[in-house]
């Protein structure tokens, strides 16, 4: 409920509304930490219990609609799981889901289903509300009333003894077998599950991946409680997928509805479970086991899986950093920076200006353009005048050489860049007369054989384009918007000695609407983090 009260079921806000609980809400990484290993706990908890009480054959008349009750349950709290991982909207969440209700729709009839739940042939705000209502409303009323229905009946049938305890030894007993013996037995069991998911919740913490990204490569897994559904799906492929599917599971809850029916002892006398059903049981749980283990160690040991987990964790956090940000998660539940470059990536940018790489094949990858890592700040301008034609910089580019090095001494320099730098009218704690001084020396240099100075109309008659890009607005946000829109044009590297290079190095993207520009421009001027 604490959490309902802060959460925005919608998908552009239920990231940014998340990352507000754990990050800024007073102790909402407690409660977010406390719901996440409770429901794990509560799956354990309900297969223990579940397998007490077959120990004790309290599944048998006259309790075999308390047993069946119990089966629905243990669904019901399945679909907790499934229902809840993919209300953080993250990667990990978002692909997870994506994965069981790819499952659900291989089953007959489950393609429908599967669109129901969708609210539509993808995943989006339908879904998301789908899946919040279910998870907040449909199943714990559900669950409260099979609750109900449980403790009623318990009631009315009595407790179920361990058949290893004569019937002298439980006439001694008495009343003490629940009250107030068990009753405190079940508070201090209750306090050390408690203890031991707060502590979970101290050590290993409860993680929020970057938001849900579809167009992303991410190699997705379900929550541990599915792991075995997962694994068991890799045995059978093509038209033989129904039997992970459909006939396995299917077989299995069948087997434990039909259980009470299955094993019955006529003579009311207390007995543990026969072997008929006792083995399928255990073997279903054993079998369950190894599976999940199975999964987790191929995990463990593939190459390929564990480099994708560490770029997701990379992600994950880089996310949450740019959230922190000044830029932070605008009204539609951005992240802002995260936006600007998943645009980058997305437009091809990183073809050119990303690091370099070597993929899966052995195959690597060089950049073309400079590198936009700490765009815009005085130290990556400082590094440029000195060597624009370094590898960082034009050395890999068709304007290698076309922009001379540094010849002045460092004083010069520093003063030129801090001018340069007040140009994008952004603040900068700069000394007035440096930047005064930067401006001289640019004037008594041979900057402007190249430039145009910021005092020229582009707009005047006798304006004239030179080969270097114009200084208006040096790298503000004006400038960046139109370097993008048209890198060609005569105010940026269209100049008269450069224009058939400017054509080759960097298209143009007209097609950009105003706000992925704005997501692009600010991204640029936060120093392009995640460029790497």
């Amino acid at each position: 409920m604490t959490l309902a009260t802060v959460y925005a079921p919608s998908a552009t806000d239920a990231w940014g509304s998340v990352y507000h609980i754990q990050n800024v809400m007073t102790l909402g990484w407690l409660v977010r930490g406390v719901h996440h290993f409770g429901s794990s706990a509560m799956i354990v908890l309900c297969v223990l219990h579940m397998t007490q009480v077959f120990m004790y054959g309290a599944y048998r008349k006259p309790r075999e609609l308390n047993w069946i009750i119990g089966v629905v349950m243990l669904l019901l709290v399945l679909g907790f799981g499934l229902t809840g991982y993919l209300l953080p909207w993250d990667q990990k969440g978002y692909w997870a889901t994506q994965v069981a209700t790819s499952i659900m729709e291989s089953t007959p009839g489950g393609g429908i289903i599967q669109s129901i739940l969708q609210g539509g042939p993808e995943y989006g705000n339908q879904t998301l509300t789908r899946f919040f209502a279910l998870h907040v409303f449909v199943l714990p009323l559900s669950l409260t009333l099979l609750i109900v229905g449980h403790v009623a009946l318990f009631r009315r049938h009595g407790v179920t003894v361990s058949p290893k305890l004569s019937d002298a030894q439980i006439e001694d007993k008495g009343a003490q077998l629940f009250w107030p013996y068990q009753v405190f037995y079940d508070l201090v069991f209750s306090a050390v599950v408690l203890l031991c998911v707060v502590a979970l919740v101290l050590t290993v913490g409860v993680s929020l991946e970057a938001p849900a990204d579809p167009s992303s490569g991410y190699e997705a897994r379900p929550e541990w409680y599915f792991l075995f559904l997962f694994q068991l799906l890799k045995y059978f492929e093509g038209p033989m997928a129904l039997i992970g599917t459909v006939v396995i599971p299917g077989l299995a809850f069948g087997f434990l509805f039909l259980l009470p029916f299955l094993d019955r002892r006529m003579d009311g006398k207390r007995a543990f479970p026969s072997k008929k059903v006792a083995i399928p049981f255990f073997g279903m749980l054993i079998g369950a086991g190894a599976l999940t283990a199975v999964a987790m160690s191929n995990d463990a040991n593939s190459e390929s899986f564990q480099r994708g987990r560490e770029k997701a964790d990379a992600e994950a956090r880089l996310a949450n950093s740019l959230a922190a940000r000044a830029e932070g998660i605008d009204a539609r539940g951005r992240v802002v920076l995260m936006e600007g470059l998943r645009l980058y990536r997305d437009k091809g940018c990183e073809s050119c200006h990303g690091e370099d790489t070597t993929n899966d094949e052995g195959e690597a990858h060089k950049r073309t353009a400079p590198s936009l890592v700490e765009y815009g700040s005085p130290e990556r301008l400082a590094r440029f005048i000195k060597d624009p034609n370094s590898d960082e910089f034009f050395g890999r580019t068709v304007f290698n050489d076309e922009m001379p090095e540094w010849e002045g001494d460092g004083a010069d320099m520093h003063a030129v860049v801090a001018w340069l730098t007040s140009l994008s009218g952004r603040a900068h704690d700069f000394n007035p007369e440096v930047v005064k001084r930067g401006a001289d020396v640019f004037s008594e240099g041979d900057c402007e054989s190249c430039h145009n100075h910021p005092k020229v109309d582009p707009l005047s008659d006798d304006y004239e384009p030179q080969p270097g890009p114009d200084l208006v607005g040096f790298q503000g946000y004006e400038w960046l918007r139109g370097l993008i829109r048209n890198a060609s044009h005569k105010s940026y590297f269209g100049g008269s000695l450069t224009i058939q290079s400017a054509k080759k190095a960097m298209p143009a993207y007209p097609d950009l609407t105003h706000d992925e520009l704005d997501l692009l421009v600010t991204w640029l001027l936060a120093g392009a983090p995640g460029a790497r």
